[in-house]
């Protein structure tokens, strides 16, 4: 079957930077599935983007759908023909189904059950223009955008408004229509340094035709391209450079044509905290920050310009006349906020809500203090500057400084507090208790910093579920799951050694409202075995380490459990007992409640398999043993009577009081088992 490139360009107004790569990387999946699913054979799938542009390149594609053998069987040749030979009503209507005159155009076919009537005829396969319209449409509706723009008078809708449309199998124009327009093969090229439109001779050469009229239609060469540049200025400054991977991908999408350029900014402006320099260099104008090798901000910056200039001073120019007014707004900012403390701040917290049923941001703040306070008793660490620290923790959303940049809370009020001559690991935990703020992000260093981000997220899990609004498949608008997530790793990664049931508990009295810890505790529990996936350990893994026989959650425990479980599958003991522990739970579950109100008594028993392994069960004390590694080397030691025992002994014997003694017998062994965790759950 011939095969070519298919080509498709969708010309936009400038499309949204920020979901330019999420866009590109679904119409890639879009187009490869409808391909797919229209059984067009096709071999790689390539895709492309700019602030101006959608592209796919389809290579080897098909030009048609191939041919289909249909069969359909009908009614049973003794049912099909009356006793003058005529169809019956059966075969006339299954002809008419296949648009068949006569019985001769059927084929027969014997089966065990008789012979059938068959019509069979080969379905000739859609050629490709007449799929395409169809097939990228799908493609396009299934893009994922929040909000989509009309324009014109058409109700059309889309991300931005399309300028153009081009469409090509191989130099063939297909003439679909997509969103208004008609495909041709004519594109715009750079809106400033091109000539305007360029003719596509060929689908194959889209990326150097474009390349020629100044367009890097690649995302990802585009982005390799401006990490080279910025990386190689960095150096040519004598500055250190650490590319901001979001920033980076934000700056690929505003740029068709990438050149990077170095400016820099008046020094004054270092007084202020960089991290709002920073900021205000990143949010507001894309700017790449430079460090001194030791880590200090230099009033030096990078930027990307979307032309090449015959004269880079003047863009230079621009871009810091630009930034000046940016960096003296933070300046003004940090002068303004200094003016008051961080416990003046506090109380205009009383006018700022929280959540409209659980009260304002100081009365959680006076929560977070006492629970942060509570946790580091238990931690043994130092409780007052927890409590002191989560009292403080958020009074900077009340300063003009994050006021304007919203992503420095926490930072600016670490700022402040030394300013007010806090305590320096009061400081820390201010600036440390959001942490961590993303999925693998860097945890708080140390353990005020942790009891205060532990209080501030269980008083949020407490108290959004406790007004029975928890998290949906498409709504947390408290980021309950992360703060979840977070909770689990300060506990486990930070080697934490606290009772979560203690904690939840105190921050539901905290509340004073009849909030209940159970639905809280179970949903950070279930968040373990994403957690733990992550890592590469199974779920029945996890499941086994959290069905132990403790009425408490230890966080860091079950991390103890999970891993060691994890080690002990791999080992030579671990078929024997867990086959083991799964017959014990089959003979407990069958076994009706009269059976099971028993306890083991060694006088009662006569066989020397129960007799030993009710001696080994005696013997056995885990009340010594720390961690479940000892615990499970000791329950190792049963292997041998387990074995033994279900190898001799008949547990549902017909006598009565010899099958309770023995299911007692069954009992008190899952019951040890279960101080580690449930071994019957481990595939």
């Amino acid at each position: 079957m011939p095969t070519n490139t298919l080509l498709l360009e969708i010309g936009t107004e400038e499309l949204p930077p920020k979901s330019l790569n999420n866009l590109r990387e679904a119409l890639q999946q879009n187009v490869a599935a409808g391909l797919d699913q229209a059984e067009l054979s096709h071999g790689r799938v390539e895709s492309f983007a700019t602030p101006r542009r959608l592209g796919i390149l389809v290579h080897d594609l098909a030009d048609r759908q191939p041919d289909q053998n249909v069969e359909k069987r009908g009614p049973a040749v003794k049912s099909a023909f009356d006793d003058d030979g005529a169809p019956t009503k059966a075969l006339a209507g299954f002809m008419r189904g296949c648009n068949v005159n006569d019985p001769s155009q059927l084929d027969t076919i014997t089966t065990k059950k008789g012979d059938y009537l068959v019509y069979r005829a080969i379905k000739s396969g859609l050629d490709l223009p007449s799929l395409l319209e169809g097939l990228f449409g799908s493609a396009l509706t299934g893009l994922p955008v929040d909000r989509r723009m009309r324009w014109g008078k058409s109700r059309l809708e889309f991300v931005r408004p399309v300028q153009w449309l081009v469409c090509l199998y191989g130099s063939s124009i297909i003439p679909i229509q997509l969103l208004g327009k008609k495909a041709s093969n004519t594109s715009s090229g750079h809106r400033f340094m091109s000539g305007g439109q360029f003719e596509i001779t060929s689908a194959n050469d889209y990326v150097e035709l474009c390349r020629k009229n100044y367009v890097l239609a690649d995302f990802t060469e585009r982005k390799n391209l401006i990490r080279e540049q910025v990386v190689k200025l960095a150096t040519q400054e004598k500055s250190h450079l650490e590319v901001d991977e979001d920033l980076l991908n934000e700056v690929t999408s505003l740029v068709e044509w990438p050149r990077a350029l170095a400016g820099g900014f008046d020094s004054s402006f270092l007084s202020v905290p960089p991290e709002a320099l920073v900021s205000a260099m990143k949010e507001h104008q894309r700017y790449f920050h430079l460090m001194d090798n030791n880590g200090k901000l230099v009033p030096r910056f990078i930027t990307i310009s979307n032309i090449e200039s015959l004269d880079s001073s003047q863009v230079v120019a621009g871009n810091e006349r630009v930034i000046r007014p940016r960096l003296a707004d933070a300046a003004f900012f940090f002068e303004q906020d200094t003016r008051t403390s961080l416990e003046e701040k506090f109380t205009r917290l009383e006018n700022v809500v929280f959540q409209a049923d659980l009260g304002t941001y100081a009365e959680k703040c006076h929560r977070i203090a006492s629970l942060a306070a509570y946790i580091a008793v238990q931690l043994g660490s130092d409780n007052e500057s927890a409590k002191r620290a989560g009292k403080l923790c958020k009074a900077d959303l009340v300063s003009d400084m994050v006021g304007e940049f919203p992503d420095l809370q926490g930072t600016m009020g670490s700022y402040y507090a030394r300013h007010d001559n806090e305590a320096e690991e009061v400081c820390v935990a201010i600036a440390q208790h959001y942490r961590p703020t993303q999925s693998g992000g860097i945890l708080p260093d140390s353990d005020v910093a942790s009891c205060v981000a532990l209080a501030d997220k269980i008083d949020s899990l407490i108290g959004i579920f406790g007004i029975n609004q928890p998290p949906t498949g498409s709504r947390d608008p408290f980021a309950l799951r992360r703060q979840s997530l977070g909770v689990i790793r300060i506990c486990v990664e930070n080697q934490l050694d606290i009772p979560l049931n203690d904690c939840l508990s105190e921050a539901c009295r905290l509340y004073g409202r009849g909030f209940e810890t159970a639905n809280v505790s179970n949903y950070i529990v279930e968040r373990l075995t994403s957690y733990y996936q992550e890592q590469g350990i199974p779920g029945d893994v996890v499941d086994a380490a959290i069905n132990n026989s403790s009425t408490s959650v230890n966080l860091l425990g079950i991390d103890d459990v999970v891993r060691t479980l994890q080690s002990f599958r791999n080992g030579p003991a671990a078929r024997s007992i867990i086959a083991a522990n799964k017959r014990v739970t089959n003979f407990l579950k069958k076994a009706g409640p009269s059976d099971l109100a028993s306890s083991f008594d060694a006088t009662v028993a006569t066989n020397e398999a129960e007799i030993e392994l009710g001696r080994a069960l005696t013997e056995l004390d885990l009340s010594k043993s720390k961690g479940a590694g000892a615990k499970l080397e000791k329950l190792a030691v049963l292997q041998e009577p387990i074995d033994h025992f279900f190898d001799e002994v008949m547990v549902m014997a017909e006598d009565e009081s010899v099958r309770k003694n023995r299911l007692g017998l069954l009992q008190k062994l899952r019951q040890q088992f279960l101080e580690v965790a449930d071994f019957s759950l481990l595939q």
